[in-house]
């Protein structure tokens, strides 16, 4: 079978057998693809230290005839994140591990984008941005200036409701509070990387994600599994 070369990210890495790893990646050019690294899990592969999430990868791969294709060869670059943020890395790698499946043809642009709004982010709400930019540009989540039932823009003065994973107007439901000032805080956070946001804010917007990965079937944040070990 023919080789092909690309960038890619390391979603995910999973035992198998003895030596081997099944590794998860996103690419620019192919979307996410599973791969076998053989032999990867012995102390001596080339694979073994350049296999590490949250650096920007070269990979070579052979197709597999009708399923999973080999890991050939890897390169491992720059890291995308400072050592600070590897725990919210690692997180915001396990929300695109959910939004983004085998075949299909988007995500590493999507994390590469939201990885850059998490690095240039406090440490306190680099998760959340880094997260709610992934959601957006997966088309889950929308602005916060605008219902997102009926579409219609919402004076900013004016509070809005947050029901079952959307943001609405008065007009199309009732839930939980989202005041004016949280609407203005996270969309200037989310375009500004001065503006920091109180921990009530933070809480709530914590909340208002885990509403939506529920809804779509993704585990909820602080939930890492051991992929990387």
């Amino acid at each position: 079978m023919a080789e092909v070369e690309g960038r890619a990210i390391l979603l995910r890495r999973i035992p198998y057998s003895d030596t081997s790893l099944v590794c998860h990646f996103l690419t620019e050019e192919h979307g996410r693809i599973a791969l076998m690294a053989r032999g990867a899990r012995r102390v001596k592969s080339p694979f073994r230290g350049a296999l590490a999430p949250l650096y920007a990868l070269n990979i070579r791969w052979r197709m597999g005839r009708t399923g999973m294709g080999t890991l050939v060869d890897i390169e491992r670059g720059a890291r995308l994140l400072d050592e600070m943020y590897d725990l919210d890395g690692l997180e915001l790698c396990a929300v695109a591990s959910g939004l983004f499946q085998d075949g299909d043809p988007h995500g590493y642009a999507e994390l590469t984008e939201s990885l850059q709004v998490m690095r240039d982010r406090p440490i306190d709400s680099s998760l959340y941005s880094g997260v709610w930019r992934l959601l957006e540009l997966s088309g889950w989540v929308s602005g916060f200036e605008h219902c997102w039932v009926c579409g219609s823009e919402v004076d900013a003065s004016l509070p809005m409701v947050w029901h079952e994973g959307h943001l609405a107007c008065s007009s199309c439901g009732s839930g939980i509070a989202i005041s004016a000032g949280m609407r203005k805080g996270i969309t200037a956070h989310l375009s500004q990387s001065n503006v920091r946001l109180g921990k009530q804010e933070l809480s709530s917007w914590r909340k208002m994600i885990q509403d939506v990965l529920r809804q779509h079937g993704v585990r909820p944040l602080s939930s890492i599994s051991q992929e990387y070990s």
